[in-house]
């Protein structure tokens, strides 16, 4: 693990009793390595709580309901679903979670509207999950495919075969952009995913969760090589420089995030900053008529992928932008 993010984290507090289980400084089943250190990374960052007060589990398998809990939290999400599950009862503990991480777009329900909470979740369906969540997806410009990967970079797993086809972008996306090295060489495809493992995953994604202003300041000129995961409003980030992405999440409110004087050359993906009271435009149009995001620097890939976000990025250069419908932006595009 880098500085940064053993500074951010040493800030959060213990997390709180939920319904995956009950928080602890120490669990007597911490393993020790790489595992341990992720595990202790994400109860720290509130993703997760041990599921008694000695035990944090690690080697249990993670399922559907647990890991749309562990996706909302990580993203401070809040918006609910209008989609009811069939199989999720409105008074089991994960149902809140499962609508949001439904609004989110990071699950969908199978053909009879279930949700499958409790089926255990594998390895490549958590690189789609992920690759969702975290901005990994390319897509197609006027000048070919923006941040995109070669599928070649699968070759240096021995079990890279075994990844199902329509897995297969997902898992390159996650190698590729999100920097994941596997375990012992291997993807595990078709393995279910444990605690300890998803833990690790997301240690290997995530850099800097931001969820306050001296996490933020913490960023200034310093070289980020994973993601930059902003979960509160109200904070400033000055000096950052990355090649990973940088993620303005769903729990960013109208309190705004400034980002100035930045280079960014993953995405930058807008996800909060939503204007509650959006009014019509001349043509009718719901729009947002306030701007609670704004950056200035250079950005390589930007994206606004919620509806009723205003992004001011008139002081930024952009190389390339693609927004959502119901979103605004002002901005200036580099020549390519």
């Amino acid at each position: 693990m880098n500085t940064i993010k053993k500074i951010v984290l040493a800030t959060a507090a213990i997390t709180v009793t939920m319904g995956m289980g009950v928080s602890a400084m120490a669990f007597s089943d911490m393993p020790d390595g790489e595992m341990g250190t992720a595990l202790q990374h994400a109860v720290d960052a509130k993703l997760m709580d041990g599921v008694t007060d000695d035990s944090i589990a690690p080697y249990d398998n993670i399922t559907r309901a647990e890991m749309a809990t562990i996706i909302v939290r990580a993203f401070g999400a809040s918006a609910l679903s209008d989609t009811k599950f069939s199989d999720v009862p409105a008074d089991e503990w994960y149902a809140e979670y499962v609508s949001k991480a439904a609004a989110m777009g990071a699950f969908e329900g199978d053909d009879y509207n279930n949700f499958n909470p409790e089926d255990n979740i594998t390895f490549q369906e958590t690189y789609t999950v992920l690759s969702r969540m975290f901005g990994f997806e390319p897509y197609k410009s006027s000048k070919g495919m923006v941040s995109d990967c070669e599928e070649s970079v699968l070759n240096a797993f021995s079990d890279a075969a075994a990844v199902e086809d329509w897995a297969k972008p997902y898992a390159k996306y996650i190698v590729g952009n999100g920097g994941w090295t596997g375990i012992g060489g291997q993807l595990k495809p078709t393995s279910a995913i444990t605690r300890g493992e998803f833990a690790m995953v997301m240690d290997k994604i995530v850099d800097t969760y931001v969820d306050d202003q001296a996490s933020a300041d913490s960023l200034k000129g310093k070289e980020v090589k994973g993601a930059v995961l902003v979960r509160k409003g109200g904070v400033k980030i000055d000096g950052l420089t990355t090649n990973g992405n940088l993620i303005i999440a769903q729990g960013v409110d109208e309190t705004g995030v400034a980002v100035s004087n930045s280079k960014v050359n993953g995405v930058t993906l807008v996800l909060g900053g939503v204007d509650k009271t959006p009014s019509p435009s001349s043509n009718g149009k719901i729009l947002p008529d306030d701007s609670y995001v704004s950056i200035d620097g250079e950005y390589y890939d930007v994206r606004v992928s919620t509806p009723y976000v205003y992004l001011n990025a008139s002081s930024a250069k952009i190389d390339f932008y693609k927004g959502v419908e119901g979103s605004l932006v002002s901005l200036m595009l580099q020549s390519n």
